[in-house]
């Protein structure tokens, strides 16, 4: 069973590994979001698509209500700090994540 310990353990564990990617930043829906790519990233073999409609469908199956704003507004965040890559041209909803 997780207690209280374990839990404040891991939460310390993930602020400081975001602040060593320069992560510390992000909002809870920019982490949902990054969480949703990684899914898509794990999937498949070489960049992974992420389009608008299909994410804010499959999150409201979850009960989560993400707006169209705030989801360009994370891709952007990713792209900035160096996390993701475009593959395609400037209009592309296909991704890399940079290692």
């Amino acid at each position: 069973m997780v207690n209280l310990k374990t839990f404040v353990g891991v939460l310390k564990l993930t602020e400081e590994t975001a602040g060593q990617l320069g992560l510390q930043s992000l909002t809870p829906m920019d982490r949902y979001i990054l969480t949703a790519m990684w899914d898509k990233h794990e999937l498949a073999e070489e960049g992974f698509v992420l389009q608008f409609d299909d994410f804010a469908r499959n999150s409201k199956k979850q009960g989560v209500f993400v707006s169209k704003a705030q989801f360009y507004k994370s891709i952007r965040r990713f792209l900035s700090v160096g996390i993701i890559k475009r593959i395609g041209g400037e209009r592309s909803c296909s991704y890399i994540f940079i290692e």
